[in-house]
Formats: structure tokens, C-alpha cells, sequence
């Protein structure tokens, strides 16, 4: 009888471990992982090891233990009272506007930008929700997205900061992959993208400090302080990274996710001064503060990158740490007023130029 029991049980088990494995390889989302013919190259580079991407500096994943509990629970703080209404924007009359720049946070980290006419996107995150199947708990706060992606007939460039799911979205790639020129990701992304039916000359992938210029515009794919994996068996397979945008009329740093490190001033040092730089200042917590910053360390990184502006990112539109869900807004303001930092914080769906940035912004938050 206890034979038979445990018998059935441990069939139960390896059928349940062999439905989770066939999901993971056959799901798209879960994207695709690099050839052998790719990792022999990745072994030539200096931030690649042991069969995975390097960090600049040593950079655990979690310092303390955390509850799933704690993480699941329902806490009212974390959310929005309300749904949050973003500013629509109108594509064509966007896309209409040929010099110098605009741009727009469509939440979290993605943005779009346009600069001297040209469209780029970065980190179009746009889909529903920040994981591989729709959990409740990572659903996204705004039902109505700021811009209609059927409207959105050309794109020039994407910018991808590295592959986890609330900034590499499938659903979103699947919708806006016919309109791209070039996508332009850290190594090992075009292999997700490749499987969701981008073609390869489509794809630029770049590693730290390597460059891409196209249309007087430059992209510079430079070191953030993180890690990579869409699931549970490519832990750092891919690149991450943090981005420099030139153009005549506007330099821009965006951050990706990255702990705070000594990158940034490295960076400021090299590739600086920025006119206006986007940083991740949200979805903290002791458990991982060296892959994720703290508001007050994300205005120390946007001084290190001498920083004229500084855009907090990587908040307002999901619930993936503790902290309650406009605190990163908050403390981003009281850190970047104690050292005399100028900063503005754009309402969803926003568009910004250098007149808007001469402009009081709204505390939009606190209505929600």
C-alpha cells in the first residue's frame, strides 16, 4: 500500500516537472537561449565567465531571505486607489515633428522619443502583465495605454536594456515587429527575438562600450550593474545594459535596471554630460539593493552622470517590490531637492521637450 502511494506520488511529481519543463521550452515568452557558435564568442569577452554574463563589480542577487508571503500579500499601498488614466498621445502628429526632440514615458521604462524625426522606442514594455503568464498580483495598473500601437506605422530604432519580462515584452515585440528598422539589443537578446519572428537583419547587438550610429544619431551600449534570465535555467545567458543616446540637439542616458556602482561615474567621465537622463529609482528593496537602486542612490547616479535633468523610471505602472506604489516619485523628489538636483516627473503619456522641462510639473500621483 505505502509502495504503491508513494509510487503514484512520485509519478504525480515527474509529470508535474515534465509539464513545467515543456511549457518553458515550448511557450514563446519564454523566448530562446544563445547557440553554442554564439557562447564561443561570448568567452572572448571580458564580462563573460563560467558560462554567463559579468557584472563591473561583484554584485549579488539577494543579500536577505524574502517571504513569497510578504511579496503576494495584499497591501493596499501598492497599488493605485484608483485606475490611472494616461495622456494619450496622437502618433502622427508626434511623428510629424522633425527637429530637435520629443519625448514621451509610456510607463515603467519604456519611452518614445522622437529626435530629429527619427522614432525610437525604449524598453516598449506594453503588455498586460510583468511575467510569463498573467499573475493578478503583476497585472498592469492602466487598462488604456498612452498610445495606440495600431497607429504606430514606423519605428527606426528599439532600444532594449536586457531581457526580463517588464522590460523585453513579447506581445508587444509580436505587434510592432513589421514597423522596426533596427533593434538594438546587448548580446544574446536576438536570439528571443529571432524566435518571435524578427528577422536578423533586423538585429544589432552590441556588448559594453561598442557603438552603433545610424541617421546622425548614436547609440552607445554601455555597463549596468544587474543580471538576465527569462527563466529558471539562463540566469545571465544575455546581456544587460544601460544606454547613451547622442544627437546634435539632445544627449540622453538611459539607466535599464542597474544596481548603483561606480559605472556611472565612469560614464559621466567618458560619455557625459547628459541633458537628460532616465534612471531606475523603483521596485527597491534590502534583498536586492545591489541590482536595483534606491531613489536617494539614483540621484547620486545622475549626478555622477552630470546630469542636467533627472527622469525617475522603472515605477507607476506595476507592483514588483514592497514599497508603496508612488513612494519611488516621493523620495526621488525630497533626495534630488537635498542636493539641488533638477528633476521632473512626467504624468504617463506626457510629451516632453526643452520647453515643457522649463514647466512645473503636477504631483499627478497623489490623485490615484
Amino acid at each position: 500500500m505505502i509502495k504503491s502511494l508513494l509510487s503514484t506520488v512520485a509519478s504525480v511529481i515527474f509529470l508535474i516537472v515534465l509539464a513545467v519543463f515543456c511549457f518553458i521550452n515550448l511557450a514563446p515568452q519564454f523566448g530562446s537561449n544563445p547557440s553554442s557558435e554564439q557562447k564561443v564568442l561570448y568567452n572572448s569577452f571580458s564580462n563573460y565567465s563560467e558560462g554567463g554574463f559579468e557584472n563591473v563589480e561583484p554584485t549579488p542577487m539577494m543579500t536577505g531571505e524574502i517571504s513569497i508571503w510578504d511579496f503576494l500579500k495584499e497591501d493596499s499601498s501598492r497599488k493605485p486607489r484608483s485606475t490611472i488614466l494616461p495622456k494619450s498621445i496622437n502618433f502622427n502628429s508626434f511623428a510629424k515633428i522633425n527637429s530637435d526632440y520629443r519625448l514621451a514615458w509610456l510607463g515603467h521604462s519604456a519611452f518614445l522619443i522622437n529626435l530629429m524625426g527619427k522614432i525610437i522606442l525604449l524598453d516598449p514594455m506594453l503588455g498586460s502583465h510583468a511575467a510569463p503568464v498573467p499573475l493578478p498580483n503583476l497585472k498592469r495598473f492602466n487598462e488604456v495605454l498612452p498610445i495606440k500601437l495600431d497607429s504606430v506605422d514606423k519605428i527606426d530604432f528599439v532600444v532594449i536594456s536586457h531581457d526580463h519580462y517588464d522590460h523585453l515584452d513579447y506581445s508587444t515585440i509580436k505587434l510592432i515587429k513589421s514597423k522596426v528598422n533596427k533593434f538594438l539589443v546587448p548580446h544574446g537578446i536576438g536570439n528571443h527575438l529571432i524566435k518571435w519572428g524578427v528577422k536578423s537583419n533586423q538585429i544589432v547587438e552590441l556588448n559594453w562600450n561598442e557603438s552603433y550610429s545610424a541617421e546622425n544619431i548614436e547609440f552607445h551600449c554601455l555597463p549596468a550593474r544587474h543580471f538576465s534570465g527569462r527563466g529558471p535555467l539562463n540566469r545571465n545567458s544575455t546581456l544587460w545594459s544601460s544606454w547613451a543616446i547622442k544627437s546634435s540637439s539632445i544627449k540622453i542616458y538611459f539607466s535599464g535596471d542597474s544596481g548603483y556602482g561606480k559605472h556611472f561615474k565612469k560614464i559621466g567621465d567618458e560619455y557625459g554630460p547628459f541633458d537628460l537622463s532616465l534612471i531606475d529609482c523603483g521596485q527597491y528593496n534590502n534583498a536586492w539593493k545591489y541590482s536595483h537602486m534606491f531613489p536617494s542612490e539614483a540621484v547620486l547616479a545622475a549626478q555622477d552622470l552630470r546630469s542636467e535633468i533627472f527622469l525617475p523610471i522603472h515605477w507607476g505602472v506595476f507592483t514588483l517590490a514592497m514599497h508603496s506604489w508612488d513612494e519611488p516619485a516621493r523620495e526621488s523628489i525630497k533626495s534630488a531637492e537635498r542636493i539641488g538636483l533638477r528633476y521632473y516627473i512626467p504624468e504617463i503619456g506626457e510629451i516632453l521637450s526643452k520647453e515643457r522641462f522649463n514647466s512645473p510639473f503636477t504631483s499627478w500621483w497623489e490623485i490615484y
